[in-house]
């Protein structure tokens, strides 16, 4: 609950937040506001919280774009510089103020380790630039768990003079001496690097908010997290010891872990071999443990994906949304709490996202409805924190009450640009016609299970249930008792008129056979709604930032 004791514009901005402002006059409003400014240079944290050099609070609101380092390169015909502008213009003009984007591409950018290509260091030149001359700052992320782009399945096969990831195992890329030291050389060579077009090394331009260790890290089997926690409180003090000015975070998915019991029923299941779902206990992930003061981590992180992690509890599509949401509810209440109460740090949301595609259960409206509800609930909490955190009496933030250090929503793209994961937002002109549904092979499947641990992370989870057997029902989270019941401001579309449908077979290996319209589909890629939903949110952090100048800084 609100304090009742609030400064007046705090009190007028909390107020205006339960409305949609669908006009387009916030997008010119938020343009050359406080909170897109980078031009008083690196953003810091104090305690639980961000400010500029000038003293200003700094939130982060934000998105995801991953791709463009792959089309600043234009190595392929179809890749083009004009992709990573018009990404760039659409954030500016939603508000937005930092872009999250890959900073590596194993295998092309860096050849073998410690060998570059001078054309993807120009590209990721020109996006870094390109940035700062928009006006926003960067999160970099330095290697991904997952095989796209290479991540760290190319480090291994590197140590291991290998093609091929048989043999191998993720858990290499943490312990292996030999690995780590390739992954300090590549930082190392990225904070060096002089830009070409600004003529600033990275570690000294304040376009780069923050560098983040990987995407999404894990090393499942492991319920003890110890390997990971290891790996990252050594790789989060290099880079904070190297990169001073540079806040870090570690890009996890931000798991409950052994150090949060209490937590746990919260992570949800997963499915990685497309047969059959486990309960996300034993990814070696501990949100608590591996943000805490062993590490140099200033922002942590989770993400928060209803679809994944909550499809065995809730179901799938639409209709399933409304657990979904109270899942996606309480996810973020319990790391707000924690982050401000025992870390001492400002949380921030690297990911968050709903699908929307015509061959979900459920229309499309009906998808766009929950979605929008997703983002309007994940900015009400985060907007909420900040107003919390206001103190009339001193006019300044408190420490001693958290705030959402911010988020970068799931992702926006160029019109150009289409929608392989269903989670796209457009913020002008309709997006291109749905891509052919990615279904992975089966071998592929086998392949990528063996190497990440799959067979270990189950009998974990095994073993783990057998010593706790009131947790053997995996549906730990009930809708209704472990969070508020979300109430209903937005009509229930109806979903009679539903013409795409989703058909699949008995067994194990489900095959798919789809029935749709492209053309009717384009229609729905005009994302008015939500972008007004992203709009609003940047205007109202505006307004919050505006309210106070810390006196730290002088």
């Amino acid at each position: 609950m609100m304090p009742r004791r609030k400064h007046a514009v705090v009190a007028v901005v909390a107020a205006a937040w339960w409305f949609v402002l669908a006009a387009a006059a916030v997008a010119a409003a938020a343009y050359d506001d406080t909170i897109r400014r980078d031009d008083a240079g690196f953003v810091h944290r104090q305690g639980s919280h961000l400010y500029d050099a000038r003293g200003n609070p700094f939130f982060i609101v934000g998105t995801n774009s991953y791709y463009l380092l792959e089309h600043a390169s234009e190595s392929e015909s179809w890749l083009k510089r004009s992709i990573v502008d018009e990404t760039f213009e659409a954030a500016r003009n939603l508000g937005l103020n930092t872009v999250r984007t890959w900073a590596f591409y194993d295998g092309k950018l860096q050849t073998s380790p410690g060998v570059y290509d001078e054309n993807w260091l120009d590209a990721l030149d020109y996006v870094v630039a390109r940035a700062g001359e928009h006006g926003l700052k960067l999160v970099l992320t330095l290697t991904n768990y997952w095989d796209a782009y290479g991540g760290m399945e190319e480090y291994v096969k590197w140590a291991n003079d290998a093609n091929e990831t048989a043999g191998l195992s993720i858990t290499e890329f943490y312990t292996s001496e030999a690995i780590r030291d390739m992954y300090r050389s590549n930082f190392l060579a990225l904070k060096d690097r002089v830009n070409t077009y600004t003529n600033l090394t990275y570690a000294n331009d304040p376009t780069i908010l923050a560098w983040e260790l990987a995407n999404e890290p894990r090393n499942p089997g492991d319920f003890t997290g110890e390997v990971l926690q290891g790996w990252i409180a050594e790789m989060s003090q290099f880079v904070k010891d190297h990169a001073p000015n540079q806040l870090v975070t570690s890009g996890s998915e931000g798991f409950f872990g052994p150090s949060t019991l209490q937590y746990m029923y919260l992570n949800g299941n997963g499915t990685f071999d497309h047969k059959q779902y486990t309960a996300q206990m034993c990814t070696g992930v501990d949100f608590l443990t591996n943000h805490d003061e062993t590490t140099a981590i200033d922002l942590p992180s989770f993400h928060l994906y209803p679809d994944h992690h909550a499809e065995e509890l809730c179901g799938r599509g639409a209709p399933a949304s409304d657990c979904a949401l109270q899942w996606a509810r309480a996810q973020t209440e319990a790391r707000l709490r924690l982050a401000s109460q025992v870390l001492g740090k400002p949380l921030y949301l690297g990911e968050f996202g709903k699908m929307k595609h015509p061959l979900m259960e459920g229309t499309l409206d009906a998808q766009v409805v929950y979605r929008n509800r997703l983002y309007s609930q994940v900015y009400n909490m985060i907007q909420q924190s900040a107003v919390d955190a206001f103190d009339e009496e001193s006019q300044e933030f408190s420490n001693a009450v958290g705030v959402g250090g911010g988020s970068t929503f799931w992702m926006l793209a160029s019109p150009e640009y289409k929608d392989y994961d269903n989670f796209t937002v457009y913020s002008g002109g309709n997006g291109p016609s749905l891509p052919p549904p990615w279904v992975p092979s089966m071998e592929a499947v086998a392949t990528q299970s063996d190497f990440r641990n799959y067979r270990e992370e189950q009998e974990c989870v095994a073993k783990v249930l057998g010593q706790h057997p009131d947790w053997t029902d995996h549906h730990w989270f009930v809708a209704g008792r472990d969070a508020d019941e979300w109430y209903d401001t937005v009509r229930r579309m109806e979903e009679d008129d539903r013409v795409y449908t989703r058909k699949f077979t008995s067994g194990h290996h489900p095959e798919y056979t789809f029935t749709f319209d492209p053309a009717i589909a384009e229609k729905w890629y005009l994302d008015a709604s939500t972008v007004a939903l992203i709009q609003n949110h940047a205007s109202n952090m505006n307004q919050l930032a505006r309210l106070n100048k810390h006196n730290w800084w002088g």
